[in-house]
């Protein structure tokens, strides 16, 4: 105000010169006074003074309305069109002599077209001039002329900006952004979080939308956001943002289209763009597709994993999102038991999520543990909310359905806890019951039925979506029962609700979590793994490490950076050069994994180190580790080791296997089974022993299968009818074709007996199914063969 207010005043002042100089033209030769020589018609600084205070008052009014969607620049013309129309009449009236008033509007019409009449002349008054006025014209025409022509070609090129230039200008505009964040698809879904994204700096979001009719474009352009219309997925729209003009300047590239397909194939353009333009030296773009379904959001994560080393790639789920911020309310309202009515993905997401949040706060807590052996004194806050849920009730006609695909991806056996560990009992999965009823027939009754102490520690989760029955249902239930937190999906908005009456909650579907932008997978995984190692290592305040040893959020940007790129290093490093596939847990055939073995962990470490080693060489960091990995003495190389072991059986816990695909390495060949055994059904669970010393284990209904060397093995049902044919008097011949590779090393195989060492010259064999197991060099030389023409159905596919 106070620039725009001092403009005012000196355009006044200018008038008033303007005015007096035109009745007066010796008016400043006459007398002297400081006005007379700041109003001279040769005075330059007045007139400079006077533009930078309005450009001054401008930028004050455009900064804070930058992002509002307002037209700054049709205000600043029409306030320029004012401004000269001032100057311009108190200009012309004192000299229009017997020209009428409308004969001076048109002289200021003129100034907007740059012919303005010469009303001012170089001529004595003895000489006949048309005009009273004569001298050089006054610093207010000379003002007026300059701004009234300038107020026309902004007018112009705001309307050939608005028509003909805006998507070349929003173009070249995105070309000159050092760090750009890529969005599209727009939608009542995405749009809050784009408005997030353009919050800090909207000149660095690009948002690229295929159709130019698309109603949320101005809203996009609200945001301040640079919006282009095209294709995504057109690799000549793609490459100059992408490439900018400093090499590489993706940041974040958010594929939020509806259709999956459409963002795979902006994902796989933006992969190949960066292979042309690749980051500098220890950085990875984010690349983050949107996928609706869970399920698919989960597959999506373990499939594209891995496969590229130049970016980030996750999905990005509504359900996901929307579950975490309904468990985090949940816990906040320390509920102990947990009624989840409806069959969706919600219902299995809800579940993870709890999981998800149990195993965090688990490891935080023996981390905390561990680290007061080192430093009694540590202090424990800043652990998240206990996990008060004990007890989960799934009401649907399909509620055993959900239950039994959530206990599908469960590992057999928890963690376990550690010595002298007496708090952890929010470790324990909940139970899990479920009731196959319709939930909006029997919720009343079942909650009428609950005591009044376990009532008040209840949460009721409606997960069928929104429906105008579930609710007036819900909240007919909260009104009857005021001391249960109700949850029910409501048509529109953003996150979850304060309670609007008792407590009852409404959450919407979306894709920010707590009002904020949600952490893509391996960040919320990078951030769990240094909250877990500080508490783990504490310091004095005063030490070296101090500032590595602060929470997530306080942390240098370029060490979060380096915690986000080590998980996507260890995971490349798997999958590029071990040939491994990282699968969702849930996804793993039982019987099938094989852990790495020490050459491929050290082979691993290596390139985690060489990675790290580079980074910290091309930022100028200095650490005594920070050395070539030929260079680090053994005990050094074998704590990297150590630490990608624990790091991959981290991202075990967090849901992600590293697999050796179906049909193995390459190079494997088929070999037939050969030989005649005894086989029995068993009644009981029987374990026993192998000679490597592990214990394995057979189940009721499974197969005991013992050979003429005295070689026994347990078998499933399934398995041992496919590959085995009865030949009387307990005897069944080995048939079938099966894949099997001579091992070099110890590998440990996770067999569905349990966990078992293949020696270096034994075998792992896989089956067609493609469950897999050892068999020692003496034991296969004897029952497999090469295979030669076996039927087509014994073989794998």
């Amino acid at each position: 105000m106070l620039p725009t207010a001092l403009g005012v005043v000196a355009i006044i002042f200018l008038c008033w010169g303007a005015w007096q100089y035109g009745y007066r033209p010796d008016w400043l030769s006459h007398r002297r006074a400081w006005y007379r020589d700041v109003l001279a018609p040769d005075q330059d600084v007045t007139l400079v003074v006077t533009v930078m205070l309005w450009l001054a008052g401008l930028v004050g009014y455009w900064l804070p309305r930058r992002r509002r969607g307002q037209p700054i620049g049709l205000i600043v013309a029409v306030v320029m069109v004012l401004v000269a129309a001032a100057l311009g009449e108190a200009s012309y009236i004192p000299c229009r002599g017997q020209v009428s008033v409308l004969g001076v509007t048109f002289w200021i019409i003129q100034l907007y077209v740059g012919q303005p009449p010469n009303i001012y002349q170089n001529v004595s008054p003895a000489t006949s001039a048309p005009y009273p006025c004569y001298g050089p014209p006054p610093l207010g025409l000379q003002l007026a002329q300059l701004d009234g022509l300038a107020a026309t070609l902004l007018i112009g090129a705001l309307a050939a900006a608005a028509v003909l230039w805006r998507q070349p200008i929003e173009r070249l505009r995105s070309r000159f952004s050092r760090e750009v964040t890529i969005f599209t698809g727009l939608d009542m879904l995405t749009l809050p979080l784009l408005r997030l994204l353009a919050a800090p700096g909207p000149e660095r979001i690009v948002v690229i939308e295929p159709d130019e009719t698309h109603t949320l474009l101005d809203e996009a352009r609200a945001t301040g956001a640079v919006v282009i219309i095209g294709d995504p997925w057109d690799p000549g729209l793609l490459e100059p943002i992408i490439s900018a003009w400093r090499g590489c300047a993706l940041r974040y590239l958010y594929a939020m289209r509806s259709e999956p397909d459409e963002n795979n194939a902006v994902l796989d353009l933006a992969r190949e763009l960066l292979y042309r333009y690749p980051p500098q030296v220890g950085e990875l773009p984010h690349l983050i597709a949107r996928v609706d379904n869970p399920r698919h959001a989960n597959s999506w994560r373990g499939t594209h994993v891995g496969t590229s080393g130049m970016g980030l790639e996750d999905a990005l789920s509504p359900v996901e999102t929307t579950a975490h911020a309904l468990v985090a309310s949940i816990l906040e309202a320390q509920a102990r038991e947990l009624i989840i009515c409806g069959d969706s993905g919600l219902t299995i997401a809800v579940l993870l999520e709890l999981d998800r949040r149990r195993w965090e706060r688990r490891e935080l807590a023996t981390a905390a543990d561990n680290g007061r052996l080192v430093m009694p004194d540590e202090p424990t806050d800043g652990l998240p909310l206990a996990m008060s849920v004990s007890r989960v009730l799934l009401m649907d006609i399909k509620a055993a359905e959900s239950r039994r695909e959530y206990l599908a991806g469960l590992p057999e056996m928890e963690p376990a806890h550690p010595p002298g560990a007496t708090r952890f009992a929010e470790s324990v999965r909940p139970t899990i019951s479920v009731r196959e009823v319709a939930w909006q027939d029997e919720l009343l009754s079942t909650l009428d039925a609950l005591p009044k102490p376990d009532a008040q520690q209840t949460a009721v989760l409606i997960a069928d979506g929104f429906s105008e029955s579930a609710m007036q249902t819900a909240g007919r239930l909260a009104s009857l029962h005021p001391g249960i937190h109700f949850y029910v999906q409501a048509p529109s908005g953003e996150g979850v609700s304060e309670p609007i009456f008792d407590q009852l909650h409404l959450y919407r579907l979306g894709l920010l979590v707590a009002g904020g932008v949600p952490e893509d997978t391996w960040t919320r995984i990078a951030r769990h793994w240094h909250e877990c190692h500080r508490r783990e290592n504490p310091v004095p305040k005063n030490h070296p490490k101090a500032g590595s040893r602060v929470p997530w959020s306080q942390l240098d940007r370029f060490v979060t950076e380096d915690n986000i790129l080590q998980v996507r290093s260890i995971m490349l490093a798997v999958a590029g050069r071990l040939h491994r596939l990282w699968i969702p847990a849930r996804a793993l055939l039982p019987g099938s994994f094989i852990e790495l073995t020490d050459r491929e962990l050290d082979t691993v470490a290596e390139i985690e180190h060489t990675r790290w080693f580079r980074r910290q060489a091309a930022f100028g960091k200095s650490n005594p580790l920070a050395v070539p990995w030929p260079d680090l003495s053994p005990e050094d190389r074998r704590a990297e080791r150590d630490r990608v072991q624990r790091q991959v059986s981290r991202l075990e816990d967090a849901g992600f296997l590293p697999i050796v695909p179906k049909g193995g390495p390459a190079g494997v060949e088929d070999y037939e089974r050969i030989g005649i055994v005894s086989a029995k059904r068993l009644t009981t669970p029987l374990r026993w022993t192998i000679s490597s010393g592990e214990e394995l284990r057979g189940d009721a209904g499974d197969w005991q299968v013992d050979n003429e060397h005295g070689e026994m093995r347990t078998v499933t049902d399934p398995e041992f009818q496919a590959s085995h044919e009865p030949v009387g008097n307990g005897q069944w011949r080995r048939v079938g074709t099966f894949r099997a590779w001579q091992v070099t090393e110890p590998v440990r195989l996770r067999t569905k007996e349990g966990s078992a060492t293949a020696d270096p010259g034994d075998w792992v064999v896989e089956s067609p199914a493609g469950e897999r197991w050892p068999v020692s060099e003496q034991q296969f030389e004897r029952t497999y063969r090469p295979a030669r023409d076996a039927p087509g159905e014994n073989r794998p596919d």
